[in-house]
């Protein structure tokens, strides 16, 4: 067999003292005394006063004030020492541990584009910061494209709107719980009031976000309500929407919010609660039920803590 010549930094001269010296130093100093030190880890009193004693001589310094009857006290040096001993004890119990390897590679991600804007940013640079290790792919699309392809395995997760359709081939893991809000003119009637229902909103034309799927679960909420809006637009993109109901064109029911309410040409918006008990529409990660990829668990963990922090 060939042998394998390892690269050899090199030191001095040869370590002369020991992790077991190390140890017994340590009790001693957390114990203030060699009797309780032994006591505490199950070695005899000679083996701690030895290897203090060994220390001491090796270093050239004396780590302890004896004291008759009382016990040890930390000299200044002691006191460096045993701290400088603990850190490399703590390595030394790192190390002796079996190594845990940084999960890699790339996670294709899929995300619904209606929480894109908002949230995706943020969600790579978190995962930049504590996953620096996985690569991201991103994959745009809506509920019923990103649920094919992740059923097909052609994307790995996708982030998204959970609708409550059986899919036997995804788990769906909750990331969040977005309750819907209702989008007003600056100069709207309601706009000076402290939340507003469904069916005062009826009373204004309605701009409905109709991507497959949202489009059903906004009007849901209305017939929940027992009303029927007057729809005067159906557009695919929020950004648009918010500058139509900022315009003066009607009113709109979301649940994404950005963080200002103004649009790009700089209008002001309105944000109000909506009264009652109004459904939520859940953001969840969709994931193949079987053979799961290992990077969806840390983005999981991420994505929770960037979508809906405690």
């Amino acid at each position: 067999m060939e042998n394998i010549h390892f690269p050899f930094i090199g030191f001095k001269k040869l370590i002369q003292i020991n992790l077991r010296q190390l140890e017994y130093f340590v009790a001693a100093a957390r114990h203030g005394s060699t009797a309780r030190a032994a006591l505490a880890i199950n070695v005899s009193q000679p083996s701690i006063s030895k290897a203090i004693a060994d220390l001491e001589a090796q270093w050239g310094e004396k780590l302890f004030v004896r004291k008759h009857a009382v016990g040890l006290d930390l000299t200044a040096a002691g006191l460096a020492r045993s701290r400088e001993a603990l850190s490399l004890l703590e390595a030394a119990q790192r190390l002796q541990e079996p190594r845990k390897q940084a999960v890699s590679g790339t996670l294709r991600l899929g995300f619904l584009s209606t929480l894109g804007a908002l949230w995706i940013p943020q969600l790579l640079t978190q995962m930049q910061k504590r996953h620096p290790s996985i690569d991201i792919e991103l994959v745009e699309g809506d509920i019923a494209s990103l649920t094919r392809q992740v059923e097909r395995g052609e994307i790995h997760a996708a982030l998204q709107y959970d609708l409550g359709l059986a899919r036997p081939l995804l788990t769906m893991h909750p990331v969040a719980a977005l309750p819907p809000y209702a989008l007003l003119p600056a100069r709207h009637a309601l706009s000076a009031a402290p939340s507003v229902s469904l069916a005062e909103l009826a009373q204004s034309p309605l701009l409905l976000i109709n991507l497959p799927q949202s489009r059903e679960y906004f009007l849901s909420l209305f017939r929940e309500a027992g009303v029927v809006p007057t729809v005067n637009y159906e557009l695919a993109s929020i950004e648009l929407v918010r500058s139509m109901v900022a315009n003066g064109h009607g009113v709109s029911v979301l649940t994404t919010r950005p963080v200002v309410d103004r649009t790009h040409d700089g209008k002001r918006l309105v944000c109000k609660r909506i009264k009652g008990r109004v459904a939520k529409q859940a953001v969840v990660l969709s994931v193949p039920r079987s053979n799961a990829s290992a990077l969806i668990a840390p983005f999981l963990t991420v994505a929770k803590s960037v979508i809906a922090p405690d």
